[in-house]
């Protein structure tokens, strides 16, 4: 069976309508064609599915048939080649398994006291400050703690301009022209992953001590114990998993506190819980059910990865749809999260909906799935914790002076920063 292909305009297909705002596009084009279509983007077409069937048959890949490399390659692989998600199979299978050792619950318990550190100085920083724009304050916050996770030791104007460069590196992969001419987009990215490049490898020559007390000494100096990675391999998969330690929580974050904002006495609750929890201990902030819900939920709403792309390496079929050879697919799990055959008011945030009944729906897709699962969604989910335990803490009266309206792709981030205002 042949799914149909949805009318577009030459060449730039359904790009800048994708770009505005994939979710209302998916969304229309789903109530005429069904769960199953092709829409193009970027001159190509793209084999969507919008069932949770065929998401975790992708997600899961079993035969591996369904090449991250190649679809990704799509719209990020000129900025961040050779990231562990532009890697497929058994070359995917070796990078991930170098990469996990600086993720295990143990190694994330060493890193707690950091993640302290980040938050406390920042909150520090806001005690001098009656407004600030949430989103802003957050995305440097979640930069530092990075950071310290990563190097421990970056002085501010590093981390001012690391944080620029990243920018310009996400923004390349939503430039509907894909030529690196002067002054666009992808130049700018291009520009920028040749400096983090740089930069990561002259950190890689710095690692010299034998305790792991970073992410990056951990990565390096296991590379030396196990591995015959490059520096300059290390330095890429830096790039790669600082983009995904930092932008992708928070929008989580913002969303979270933006909502508990409306909700004075689920603050009450949450705060009672975050008198009950030791930051330090991992054990402890697994039994943060209320933040936990919290954060499931905001992550429902707007997943770090709203599309994920495939590209099939040999022909085959999905829920009786053709796959063609270098067909590429994609699923979405921001679509099912939105879903109201799936979930109830699927698009109002519900604080508790992960204490309840839907807590294990099967139309949950937030960190992806299969062998490329995220990387650091346990690590994502305890500096959630942290920052939102603090934050209510020091702050438990705070007030929206602006409404947040959020485009969800390719990264969810604020059409318009939200005023947020504060009381000590």
């Amino acid at each position: 069976m042949e799914a149909p292909v949805v009318p577009s305009i030459p060449y730039i297909g359904h790009s800048i309508q994708f770009q505005n705002n994939a979710l209302n596009l998916t969304k229309k084009v789903q109530e005429k064609y069904g769960d199953v279509f092709q829409i193009s983007l970027l001159n190509e077409r793209v084999l969507t599915f919008l069932t949770p069937e065929a998401t975790k048959e992708v997600f899961l890949d079993r035969n591996n048939i369904f090449s991250s490399k190649k679809g990704w390659e799509f719209s990020l692989g000129k900025t961040f080649e050779n990231g562990v998600m532009l890697r497929d199979f058994e070359d995917h299978k070796y990078h991930r398994s170098l990469l996990q050792e600086s993720f295990r619950h143990d190694a994330i318990e060493n890193y707690l006291f950091l993640i302290q550190g980040s938050i406390d100085r920042w909150l520090e920083n806001l005690n001098e400050k009656k407004e600030i724009f949430l989103y802003s304050s957050i995305k440097q916050l979640m930069f530092d703690i990075s950071l310290d996770l990563f190097f421990q030791d970056v002085n501010s104007d590093d981390s001012k301009l690391l944080n620029k460069m990243f920018s310009d590196a996400i923004s390349s992969a939503t430039s509907v022209i894909r030529s690196p001419l002067p002054f666009t987009k992808l130049k700018k990215g291009l520009n920028a992953r040749k400096f983090l490049l740089s930069y990561f490898e002259e950190k890689a020559l710095e690692v010299v001590q034998k305790e792991k007390n970073t992410i990056f000494e951990e990565l390096v100096l296991t590379n030396k114990e196990i591995s015959g990675l490059s520096n300059f391999e290390i330095a890429e998969h830096m790039i790669f998993l600082l983009l995904a330690a930092h932008d992708t929580t928070t929008i989580t974050l913002t969303n979270s506190i933006y909502n508990l904002a409306k909700q004075p006495s689920l603050i009450n609750e949450l705060k009672n819980e975050a008198e009950n929890t030791n930051y330090l201990d991992i054990s402890d902030l697994k039994n943060g059910l209320i933040a936990e819900s919290i954060f499931k939920e905001a992550i429902r709403l707007y997943p770090p990865v709203p599309f994920s792309l495939r590209c099939a390496v040999e022909e085959t079929s999905i829920e009786n749809y053709r796959v063609l050879k270098d067909q590429y697919i994609a699923v979405s799990p921001l679509v099912l999260h939105h879903d109201a055959r799936y979930w109830s008011n699927p698009d109002e945030f519900d604080s508790k909906r992960f204490m309840d009944v839907e807590k294990n729906n099967e139309s949950y897709f937030p960190f992806a799935g299969g062998a490329h699962t995220c990387l650091g969604k346990f690590l994502a989910s305890y500096v959630f914790k942290n920052v939102v335990y603090k934050f209510i803490s020091v702050f438990p009266k705070f007030e929206i002076k602006s409404e947040l309206n959020i485009r969800p792709t390719p990264i969810p981030h604020p059409i318009k920063d939200v005023l947020l205002e504060i009381n000590s």
